[in-house]
């Protein structure tokens, strides 16, 4: 079993916008904050928590919508939405909350005209806030000795099981 990742702060959104995308750290908040000032899609991202306030389940609730009508989001949402949501001891943590919380989609303004760095980090944001609460990613292993002559091969192998949370993750990937 493979828990889902946390939601993110800005050290590790710029970590994984570099990962996948190759943005420098400038590039990733300069995109981050437009989209928080101007779009009004993101919530505040300078921050350094991983985890939400526990009153936060009514907004939430209401990103979670909001992303049932987002291309390519809207299957994984509405999973959600039927299904209810995982890990919300990690998610919901007030004793984790700094002066801001964790960066998530807001669920309001307009997501579908994003073009350029800005639809790349609103994916990525909403994808890992849709994720974190995705029940575990489950796998079977596989542990193989194979003998030729008087040799010994051993092989092991992890395969994927049940997604969880790895279907909203890993699709994103460029």
């Amino acid at each position: 079993r493979e828990t889902a990742p946390a939601l993110l702060d800005l050290t590790t959104l710029q970590r994984e916008a570099n990962k996948r995308f190759g943005f420098s750290a400038r590039r990733t908040l300069s995109a981050a904050q437009s989209l928080y000032e101007q779009h009004k899609l993101l919530t505040y991202p300078r921050t350094d928590s991983k985890a939400l306030p526990e009153d936060y389940r009514p907004f939430v609730k209401q990103s979670i919508e909001f992303l049932a009508g987002q291309k390519g989001l809207a299957d994984h949402a509405k999973r959600l939405l039927s299904d209810g949501l995982s890990n919300e001891g990690r998610n919901f943590n007030n004793k984790a909350v700094s002066d801001h919380f964790a960066i998530i989609p807001t669920g309001e303004g307009n997501a579908s005209k994003l073009r350029g760095d800005e639809g790349k980090i609103f994916d990525l944001v909403a994808r890992r806030f849709l994720a974190s609460f995705h029940p575990p990613a489950e796998y079977a292993e596989v542990d193989r000795t194979t003998m030729i002559e008087e040799e010994h091969f051993r092989t092991r192998r992890k395969v994927l099981t049940t997604p969880g949370w790895r279907a909203v993750w890993d699709s994103g990937k460029d």
